[in-house]
C-alpha cells in the first residue's frame, strides 16, 4: 500500500536538491542574459493624433463628449492603420529592404496603433532597428492619416452636395413645369372671367325680365324675341357655371400642385445650402499634436523582462520536474516475487 504523502519529507527531497534548483536557474538567467545581449535593438517611437468633434470650436459640445462617443472614436485605429498608407511609407523608407518578410507580418510587427481609452487621443508606434528612421515612419503615418480622414470627408461632403443639388435640379424642374401649367390654364379662360360673363348674363336676364313685366300691351312677336333671348341667356349662364366650377376645380388642382412643387423646391435648395455652409463640419478634426521624437533607449530586447522570465520559468519547470521525480521514487512496487519455501523429507 502507498504511503501518505509528508510535507516534511517533501521539503526534505527539494532541500537535498537545491544546488539542482540553483544550477538551473543560474544556467537559464546566464543564457538569458547572453540571447538578450546578442539581440539586435530595437526602438520605438510614437506620435500622437487628436481628435476634435465635429463642432469643435464650440467648448460647450466639446465638453460634452460622452463615453460611448469617446469609444466610437476607435474606428479611426483603421484609418492609420490602413494597407495602402503602411506600404507607402514601406516603400518611402526602405522598410522591405531590411526586412524581407512579407508585408502583412512586417505591419504587424513594426506598427502599433491605439485609441487611448476615455480619451481623444490616438497613438502611432513604429518600432525598427533605426530610431531616426522609426520616428519618421511613425510621423509619416499619422500625417497620413490625417489626411487619408480630410479627404475621406471632402469626399463624402462632395457626395452629399452632388445628391442634394440633383435633388434640388429635380424640385426646380418641377416647380418650373407646375408654373407653367397654371399660368396655361389661368391665359385661357380664368375663373374671374367667367365669373364677370356670368354676372353679366345675369344682369341681361333680369333686364329682359323686367321688360317683360313692363310691357303695355305686349305684340306677339315683342314677346318672342324677349323670351328668345332670355333662352339664349338662360344657356349661356348654364354653361358658363359647369366652364366656371370645372375651371375652379383645375386651377384649385394645379394651385395645390404649384404650391407642393414651390415647398419641394424651397426645402431642396435650403438643404443644398446647408450642406455647402457647413462643408467640412459635420466629421471630426484630427491633427497631429506631437509628432514624436527619435527615441535614444532601446523599447527592445528588455534585458531585465527577459532575465527575470527565464529565471521564473527554470524555477518552475525545476520544481515541476522535482515533484514529479518525489512521486515516482514513492511508488509502490508492482512486481513482488513469491517467496518459495523448500519443504524437505524428515530425516
Amino acid at each position: 500500500m502507498q504511503d501518505s504523502f509528508d510535507v516534511f519529507e517533501y521539503i526534505d527531497f527539494f532541500r537535498a536538491r537545491w544546488k539542482f534548483i540553483g544550477t538551473a536557474c543560474g544556467c537559464a538567467i546566464l543564457a538569458a542574459f547572453v540571447i538578450a545581449l546578442v539581440l539586435p535593438n530595437r526602438y520605438t517611437a510614437t506620435s500622437t493624433i487628436l481628435i476634435d468633434p465635429p463642432a469643435g470650436g464650440d467648448p460647450r459640445i466639446a465638453t460634452a463628449v460622452s463615453t460611448v462617443y469617446l469609444e466610437s472614436l476607435k474606428t479611426y485605429e483603421l484609418v492609420a492603420t490602413n494597407d495602402q498608407l503602411f506600404m507607402r511609407a514601406a516603400e518611402q523608407f526602405h522598410l522591405r529592404g531590411r526586412d524581407g518578410s512579407p508585408i502583412e507580418s512586417l505591419k504587424r510587427r513594426v506598427l502599433k496603433v491605439d485609441k487611448l481609452r476615455d480619451t481623444r487621443a490616438l497613438q502611432i508606434s513604429v518600432t525598427l532597428p533605426d530610431p531616426r528612421a522609426s520616428q519618421a515612419v511613425a510621423q509619416f503615418i499619422a500625417a497620413g492619416a490625417v489626411e487619408l480622414s480630410r479627404s475621406g470627408g471632402k469626399e463624402a461632403d462632395k457626395v452629399r452636395i452632388d445628391d442634394a443639388s440633383a435633388a434640388a435640379e429635380i424640385a426646380k424642374g418641377r416647380l418650373d413645369e407646375a408654373e407653367t401649367a397654371w399660368q396655361k390654364a389661368a391665359g385661357a379662360r380664368s375663373t374671374e372671367a367667367l365669373r364677370l360673363e356670368i354676372s353679366d348674363d345675369s344682369y341681361l336676364k333680369s333686364q329682359v325680365e323686367e321688360q317683360l313685366l313692363d310691357e303695355q300691351g305686349p305684340s306677339r312677336a315683342r314677346v318672342e324675341l324677349l323670351q328668345r333671348r332670355m333662352g339664349e341667356l338662360t344657356r349661356a349662364i348654364n354653361e358658363n357655371s359647369a366652364a366656371l366650377a370645372h375651371q375652379s376645380a383645375r386651377e384649385q388642382d394645379l394651385q395645390a400642385v404649384l404650391t407642393a412643387a414651390r415647398t419641394s423646391y424651397e426645402a431642396a435648395a435650403q438643404r443644398l445650402a446647408d450642406l455647402r455652409n457647413s462643408q467640412g463640419s459635420r466629421m471630426e478634426w484630427l491633427h497631429v499634436v506631437d509628432p514624436g521624437t527619435i527615441p535614444e533607449k532601446p523599447s527592445s530586447p528588455n534585458v531585465p523582462v527577459i532575465v527575470i522570465g527565464a529565471a521564473a520559468l527554470a524555477l518552475f519547470s525545476s520544481f515541476l520536474y522535482l515533484t514529479i521525480s518525489f512521486s515516482l521514487t514513492r511508488v509502490p512496487r508492482r512486481y513482488r516475487p513469491a517467496l518459495r519455501v523448500a519443504t524437505h523429507g524428515a530425516d
